[in-house]
């Protein structure tokens, strides 16, 4: 190991180097003013941004005047006058070079882990030569104890006879022999106690100096026993220590990988050694400082005297030439001509000159020259400048568990051998296999997503909070070192440079960056994906820009964070500086790319470019899951590691829901988020997995635009066609009513889509996991652990999600129902689904049990056909399930029918069309307890199955399916009419034939004499007449000699002597009757009476005639002793040439209705079919004790008839024959005398089944009592009239003369529209003939004629409809309701549906209610207006549109309505007192704004003034209001144009509404053109955020977000609107016309049909009353006039359109 220190850069941690003999100096190090080193490379970067230079080691800042920078930029300063070099450090720089240039090449690098594996290898694995081939093998044949290869073995070894059953095994290691190493190899047969040694014989016997002939000896086989017990118990100890050997051996490995790599414990030594040299660093900066100090004076000092030889030089050669000019001139001035030519004084004085030059060189000393003085006791100072304390010698020593002292405190062994990591290699040895990969196209860098790690309660990608602690994320890497995600080009979600804003109801592909919990966590978008890209590419070398001062780093400042979890530099902005270490605080960044908080120190924070620094804007987008709350309060680091999980790097769909403000300013989007692949919601995911609830479950979400259509998975229903024979086995039982069965050829099919399943999926491999179950999805299911039939997976479709994380699925393939956990789930290859469902659900046809449940053992009884080859006929194929006949043939003598053994064991009964069991003797009918599974079984051809685990039986599973109406087929014994008839059940037949035999052969054997005291109701047996039988009857009449007698078996009454009577005996008599009493259920006749019209029996009996087979089925309860009943038939129709015949069951009971000869009788549908009813619609079938009950009736009916107190001694429980013909003759007197049906007075109203539903009033009387009835009472109510219309439509002369009395029921006529209806008589006026009538179903008394009035009283079962209400919390003013507010009453809510909420129980008859028509609540409206006041002694609530300031108001309405109303506080309303005003007033000084009426100011539109203008009708919003569109002039044209187009310039720049109140002027846009008009404030609703506008210049009307209207300019209200609300005059629309007529005609009569003169004749309120002119003068509306559409009316009043 190299112990030489490395020299790095405190700031950028880069090693210095110094490169020598080229151009390149290296990276040197420069001395700071601190006198600590940093690198030429950051000093260089930290100058260009203008940032203080901080020292990485004492934190002292470096400031460089602006001057110095200034001159630097401009080069006039040297870069090393600044920033000096660190000698010292480039010295030794240089000598590393020199040394390794002259070193040997570097030995093969140390590996720092044993190799555990190769010990083991070595140590379990014996190794030989091959016999034959002679290579190294670890293979040998057992038999023959020869070392072979695999290959030799094979090739040759077992190619001989006698060698083929020959095994091959691992070479057998060689003990130690048991011999004696000094005797030759003699077996050790003793063991010495004294020596503790084995011994041979001659150790024992022979003498010498290891003998033990006299010591204590003994057999090995005495003492192996012990040795053995020894070795079993210090086994466990050998293998731990063995375990603990293999630990010790891995952690010595990573001390030394940490010591040669300088991390871990020996980082602290390296820490300390760069700390040693910081310090001497700061030494020899200050000695190298002071040396060049003391240098820099000699210098100067030796550079002084130079310059001053320089200067001395130049003089002497200026001297030298002057004083050669001035001897020559003298020479020449010796010649006296010349002489007068010169100035001889100048001459003169320039000689004089030189004469005084100075010529002499010297050089000045001071007394005290320059030398040098040491000062030595500064060098014992640096000896002791740094010292170290504590202890230098440390070293590692390895000890046994017995050498180890108590206080230490052993670890527990490892649980198995602990085998050393794979270390990284180093990639400079890869760089072949780089190279290799970069010839193939690599991906962009930023198709790369986030990764996730989990920590401190939050789940981040690309960062975790506290990344220094983070690890690497799991996600499979590649090339640069990240995950590629799934980016789908879906054409709804393009990407786009300039993508729109986010807003309300937007849809983006995004990735999730950081999940803090649910409602906290930052996406991207989609679109920013290339931007991302290329910044995270720009700082992939971002450790090399400078670090920030550490003085300078403050809240709010953008930096670059390195994120050690994902290796890269993000930006980030620091939001809190924890200082309590000051040498190194902590700092709290804020990704604003990613969304994440990271803690990072100093070191790994670097100066942000300032081009990065505004652009791009900041791409995290905080988001929170909107309509869901954790379950438990808080939400937890689980949640967000399951949202990690689901999102799994992948895209996702956001959906905003709403935007919202934070307190920090930021905004936060309320949004539901789906990943793109798999349609994952998140919120559902997280109440799936019960870790949150939904505030508002059925809050629809949207679907995703361009998403793939889910996996489903086809059933085979198709295969079975109608009357088809298959070969099948039963795979699942769940009743006889729901099994499954699987055809004989796809059994190969379904073991080898088992084995694929098997292969292709494992639990232990969590890819594919399925987090959100979808009903009716198909996945791949796990049932290893919850069916003991040996499948591991299979397919399943989930049928229910019971919560907790569970799902109920339905293998398809088998039809078993498993409740699963999700982790079982995965989602299925599509390869799997190609194949439809292998089982099909079944069900026996045609048999159904007697209570409407299985019980269990008709299960049993289908379980012992399971696995059989069964043959299936399928019978029908209309329902879900297949209804299906089975057969056992694996005997051919003796076939069986499973549907006819249900019927033998009395588990069911068969119904419809099929006759399973009809020819079945009696004696085959099972009636001991003994079970049908206690028969032996015969051999069988069963399908091979695993054994299965006991079966529990769901009760609820044992209920019968609903198969409809069980129809029984049944024989019409006797037909009067649709209230008697009698029938006997076909399936019966053959036990009433037995009966029928066992009397013939009785009486005919029997000679007795009869009984002389007969009496009417006794039964008794005699020969019938006309087929001289014996037959059972009932006398039902005595003449003289002769009875009358009912031959209960037949339905028929025949006159037989006396004498012909004999006793029926007892056996014969506890059998029922076959003759059973019915009639038709549900209806009545048409005109309400008792008797059925003639029509209508014939009618019947022709259907009756018509169809060879008659079915019928029970419904409640017998009454009158007769079973309620609806008949059926099966019809079939006629195909055409090329179309086949169509079947289907027909109900004579609806057909009668159908053909308007009878009404549905709603009082017994509603009696006889109570709740329940259905587990007795077959129990009269029963025949257990053999009793009449048992065939005939549910309950226990009297014998005799009710006016016969005689006894008898034979007694049945059947309708006696006496009571059927006196019910015969009564009715028939009944016809002859009279229709009428007196009742005492009408049946009173039910109570309302629901406390808040949609009512219509009808009518509202003086006391202020409202009648009306719920909405669903309609369809009665039209009944009860067409009813009547027909039994009283033939006009009764003697109605006149009829009296009548106060309180009588009556049907009455109705003067308005002359029908009849049931009604009361409130008071009679004899002189007048009239009656007060009050109409019972609507609440109105009208005066009515005595020929207008009927006694006979129909339809007196149905209730009375109408219901008396009285507004609930409110009284009239007076105490008496006047006259103004009933009509207003009236007016507003009559015949219209209204929103009823009953608040309370009845008193004295009437329901205290809250009435609500459209949005006004009619309690609180009248109070509002002083029509009422509250019973309370309250005062009215002030109502006004909902404001801006939501502290100020509480709402009031919280149904679907629009909740715009609001209640404030009387304190804070500032509204007059409306005492002594008109209200409608009040409502015209509302809109119009008044400031005494309305709190806020607030401007509204001019009013349209004009009489008589022209105009247009090109929308129609109401029947009653028409927009009318005024036609301007042109110059008023332009004035609207010049406005439109400034409202278009201006209005996006409007601010927003400011108070929200009806009538408001605003501007608001239109989304279809995205234009921006001028419009007003018709409602608001707060909880949803929705506004709805009119337009008023072209009256449409749309409800749009708050966020698409704004404040209007008073420049932009001065022109009036250009569309105006009207009503026509004069005319009222006909109430007959049904709204699409009427809709139809105003659009063929008014739209686009203009211009119209309008000529304003009236006001209504604030709306004009007009009327509509052609040019001819003519009315526009004259021919809907004529047609009867309009009402023509003089009364202004009667506008109402």
């Amino acid at each position: 190991m190299d112990l030489k220190l490395k020299k790095s850069c405190p700031n950028c941690s880069q090693l210095y180097h110094l490169k020598l003999g080229s151009q390149t100096k290296g990276n040197i190090p420069l001395f700071l003013s601190c006198g600590h080193s940093m690198c030429e490379t950051c000093i260089g970067h930290i100058i260009k941004f203008a940032e203080p230079i901080e020292c990485k080691v004492c934190h002292r800042d470096m400031e460089l005047s602006s001057t110095d920078l200034a001159l630097l930029e401009q080069k006039k300063i040297k870069f090393y006058q600044l920033f000096p070099a660190n000698l010292t450090l480039l010295g030794e720089l240089a000598l590393q070079v020199i040394e390794h240039n002259s070193e040997a090449p570097k030995k093969k690098e140390e590996n720092y882990f044993i190799d555990l594996q190769s010990v083991i290898k070595d140590t379990d694995i014996t190794q030989g030569q091959c016999m034959e081939c002679h290579n190294r093998t670890s293979k040998m044949c057992q038999q023959c104890a020869t070392i072979l290869c695999d290959t030799c073995f094979n090739k040759s070894h077992k190619n001989f006879i006698i060698f083929k059953n020959h095994v091959l095994q691992n070479i057998e290691r060689i003990m130690q022999p048991n011999t004696c190493k000094v005797h030759n190899g003699k077996s050790l047969d003793y063991f010495c106690k004294d020596c503790s040694k084995s011994i041979c014989m001659d150790c024992l016997v022979v003498g010498g100096d290891k003998c033990c002939k006299n010591h204590n000896v003994v057999s090995m086989q005495e003492v192996n026993e012990d040795f053995m017990e020894g070795i079993n118990d210090i086994c466990p100890k050998v293998d731990e220590t063995y375990r603990r050997l293999t630990k010790t051996a891995v952690d010595v490995g990573h001390l030394l990988h940490n010591i040669e790599n300088e991390t871990g414990p020996s980082s602290e030594l390296t820490r300390l050694l760069a700390t040693i040299e910081q310090h001497f660093s700061k030494l020899t900066a200050a000695i190298q400082k002071h040396r060049n100090e003391i240098i820099d004076i000699v210098v100067k000092l030796k550079c002084s005297e130079k310059e001053s030889l320089r200067k001395a030089k130049c003089d002497l050669e200026k001297t030298i030439k002057k004083a050669r000019m001035i001897i020559n001139a003298i020479s020449i001035c010796s010649d006296a001509e010349k002489a007068k030519q010169m100035n001889l004084s100048v001459l003169l004085d320039d000689a004089q000159q030189i004469a005084q030059a100075p010529w002499f060189l010297s050089k000045d000393e001071s007394n005290d020259p320059l030398k040098i003085v040491v000062n030595d006791d500064l060098c014992a100072l640096v000896s002791d400048y740094i010292h170290l304390e504590g202890n230098a010698d440390s070293v590692y020593k390895l000890k046994s568990t017995t050498e180890l002292g108590e206080c230490v405190e052993i670890p527990p062994a490892p649980v198995a051998p602990v085998y050393p990591p794979e270390l990284p290699k180093d990639v400079r040895q890869t760089k072949q296999l780089v190279e290799k990969r970069a010839k193939n196209s690599a991906p962009d860098f930023f198709k790369s997503v986030p990764h996730y790690h989990s920590k401190s309660a939050s789940v981040s990608s690309l960062n975790s909070a506290g990344s220094g602690d983070s690890t690497k994320s799991y996600s499979t890497m590649y090339g640069d070192g990240f995950q590629r995600p799934m980016v789908q080009p879906v054409q709804p979600f393009v990407e786009s440079n300039h993508p729109r804003q986010l807003q309300e109801g937007s849809q983006e592909l995004i990735y999730i960056t950081h999940i803090v919990n649910p409602h906290d966590f930052f996406v991207q978008r989609s679109c920013h994906q290339s931007m991302v890209k290329e910044m995270l590419r720009e700082f992939r070398n971002a450790v090399s820009l400078p670090q920030p001062s550490l003085n300078r780093v403050a809240q709010g400042k953008l930096y670059l964070m390195f994120n050690k979890a994902d290796n890269m530099w993000q930006r980030c902005r620091v939001v809190s500086i924890n200082q309590k270490n000051i040498n190194n605080p902590v700092f709290g960044v804020f990704c604003i790319d990613f969304g994440s908080t990271e803690s990072v120190s100093i070191d790994e924070l670097r100066l942000l470019p300032p081009a990065r620094v505004h652009s791009p804007y900041p791409l995290a987008i905080n988001c929170s899951l909107a309509n869901c709350q954790p379950k438990t309060g808080t939400w937890t680091s689980d949640d967000a590691y399951l949202i990690q999980k689901i999102i799994d790097n992948k895209q996702a769909v956001l959906h905003v829901r709403n935007i919202r403000s934070t307190t920090n300013g930021s905004v936060t989007f309320d949004c539901d988020v789906t990943t793109f692949e798999g349609e994952i919601s998140l919120a559902h995911a997280l109440v799936f997995h019960d870790r949150a609830k939904m505030l508002n479950p059925k809050l629809p979400y949207p679907k995703i635009k361009g998403a793939m259509e889910k996996h489903r998975l086809y059933s085979n229903h198709s295969d079975f066609k109608h009357k088809s024979i298959e070969e099948v086995y039963i795979t699942q039982i769940v009743s006889p009513d729901k099994f499954f069965v699987r055809k004989r050829h796809l059994q190969k099919v379904f073991e080898k889509l088992c084995e694929d399943l098997d292969q292709e999926y494992s639990l232990n491999v969590t890819t594919g996991s399925v987090y959100l179950p979808e009903i009716g999805a198909v996945y791949a299911v796990n049932v290893e652990k919850y069916r003991g039939d040996g499948t591991t997976w299979a397919r399943g479709v989930v049928h229910e999600l019971p919560g907790r994380g569970r799902v109920r699925l339905l293998l398809p393939d088998t039809g078993a129902l498993l409740l699963v956990h999700w982790t079982d789930l995965r989602q299925i290859n599509p390869k799997f689904i190609t194949l439809c469902s292998l089982a099909t659900e079944c069900h026996l046809a045609g048999v159904t049990p007697l209570h409407q449940k299985w019980n269990a053992a008709s299960v049993a009884l289908l379980q012992r056909f399971e696995g059989r080859l069964l043959e299936l006929h399928v019978e029908d194929t209309r329902r879900g399930s297949l209804g299906v006949a089975l057969y056992d043939k694996a005997d051919e003598d003796n076939i069986v029918c499973v549907n006819t053994e249900m019927i033998k064991h009395k588990f069911a009964v068969t119904f419809g069309l099929f006759m399973f069991n009809k020819n079945a003797d009696i004696e085959d009918q099972v009636v001991t307890n003994k079970s049908p599974l206690d028969r032996p079984k015969k051999e069988n051809q069963t399908l091979q199955k695993k054994t299965k685990s006991s079966i529990k039986i769901n009760e609820k599973e044992l209920e019968a399916k609903d198969k409809g109406p069980i129809k029984l087929e049944a024989k019409v014994l006797h037909y009067q009419s649709p209230s008697l008839l009698y029938v006997s059940l076909v399936h019966q037949q053959k036990t009433f034939n037995d009966l029928y035999e066992q009397i013939q052969s009785y009486y005919s054997a029997k000679k007795s004499q009869g009984k002389t005291n007969w009496a009417v109701g006794d039964r008794c047996c005699t020969v019938c007449n006309q087929s001289q039988t014996w037959r059972r009857a009932a006398i039902i009449e005595m003449q003289d000699d002769n009875v009358k007698v009912f031959y209960s078996d037949f339905a028929c009454i025949e006159t037989v002597p006396v004498a012909s009577l004999v006793d029926l005996a007892p056996e014969f008599a506890s059998i029922g009757d076959a003759a059973i009493k019915c009639h038709l259920c549900g209806i009545m006749p048409a005109d309400g009476g008792e008797e059925w019209p003639t029509i209508t029996k014939e009618y019947l009996k022709e259907l009756l005639d018509v169809y060879q087979r008659i079915f019928i089925t029970k419904l409640g309860d017998f009454k009158n002793k007769s079973m309620p009943i609806e008949v059926w038939v099966y019809h079939t129709i006629q195909g055409g040439a090329l179309e086949p015949n169509k079947s289907e069951w027909r109900c004579l009971n609806r057909k009668i209705i159908e053909q308007g000869l009878g009404v549905p009788d709603k009082s017994q549908l509603g009696s006889n079919t109570p709740e329940g009813s259905k587990d007795d619609m077959l129990s009269f079938l029963q025949n257990v004790t053999g009793s009449i009950t048992e065939w005939l009736q549910l309950e226990p009916l009297a014998t005799k008839p009710k006016e016969n107190k005689r006894s008898s001694k034979s007694k049945s429980n059947t309708p006696s024959p006496v009571e059927w013909y006196d019910m015969k003759a009564q009715s028939e007197e009944a016809t002859d005398n009279s229709n009428t049906v007196y009742i005492s007075d009408w049946l009173p109203p039910e109570p309302f089944h629901f406390k808040e539903f949609t009512g219509t009033p009808t009518y509202i009387d003086n006391n202020g009592v409202i009648y009306l009835h719920d909405v669903a009472q309609q369809d009665t109510l039209d009944l009860i009239r067409k009813a009547l219309d027909v039994r009283f439509k033939a006009p009764d002369p003697k109605a006149k003369y009829v009296k009548w009395t106060v309180g009588e029921p009556c049907i009455a006529l109705y003067y308005l529209d002359n029908r009849f209806y049931r009604g009361r008589v409130i008071d009679v006026i004899k002189e007048n003939n009239v009656c007060l009538i009050h109409y019972i179903d609507y609440g109105n008394e009208e005066m009515c004629s005595f020929e207008n009035l009927r006694k006979s009283v129909a339809l007196h079962q149905i209730p009375t409809q109408a219901h008396r209400c009285a507004l609930a919390r409110i009284r009239p003013v007076d105490g008496q309701w006047d006259r103004q507010a009933l009509d207003y009453v009236h007016k507003s809510v009559v015949e219209k549906q209204c929103y009823v909420k009953i608040v309370g129980e009845p008193i004295g008859g009437v329901i205290p209610i809250e009435l609500k028509y459209d949005k006004l609540w009619i309690n609180d409206h009248l109070v509002d207006f002083e029509m009422a006041v509250y019973t309370d002694g309250s005062k009215p609530i002030v109502r006004k549109f909902a404001s801006n300031k939501k502290e100020k108001a509480a709402i009031v309405e919280v149904s679907s309505e629009p909740d715009y109303i609001v209640e404030e506080d009387e304190s804070n309303s500032s509204f007059k007192s409306l005492d002594g005003k008109d209200w409608n007033k009040l409502i015209e000084d509302e809109e119009n704004g008044d400031k005494d009426c309305l709190e806020g100011n607030f401007i509204t539109f001019p009013k349209f003034v004009q009489d008589e203008f022209l105009c247009n009708i090109t929308i129609i919003n109401d029947t009653k209001i028409l927009d009318l569109g005024i036609v301007h002039n042109d110059a008023t044209n332009v004035l609207y144009e010049d406005m439109f187009d400034e409202i278009q310039r201006e209005g996006e720049n409007m601010p927003a509404l400011n108070g929200i109140f009806e009538n408001k002027a605003c501007i608001a846009l239109f989304h279809e053109d995205g234009q921006w008009y001028r419009a007003t404030i018709l409602e608001y609703s707060e909880r949803k955020s929705k506004i709805k506008v009119r337009y008023v210049d072209y009256g449409n009307k749309e409800i749009i977000t708050l966020a698409d209207v704004r404040e209007i300019s008073e420049v932009w209200i001065t022109l009036p609107p250009a569309s105006l609300q009207a009503k026509l005059y004069g005319v009222q629309i006909n109430p007959e016309i049904e709204m699409n007529i009427l809709s139809k005609e105003y659009a063929n009569t008014f739209l686009d049909k203009g211009p119209f003169r309008a000529k304003v004749i009236t006001y209504d309120g604030d709306l004009p009353v007009v009327e509509l002119k052609n040019d001819d003068g003519e009315l526009t509306y004259k021919e809907l006039i004529q047609r009867k559409i309009f009402f023509k009316t003089d009364s202004v009043d009667a506008s109402n359109i």
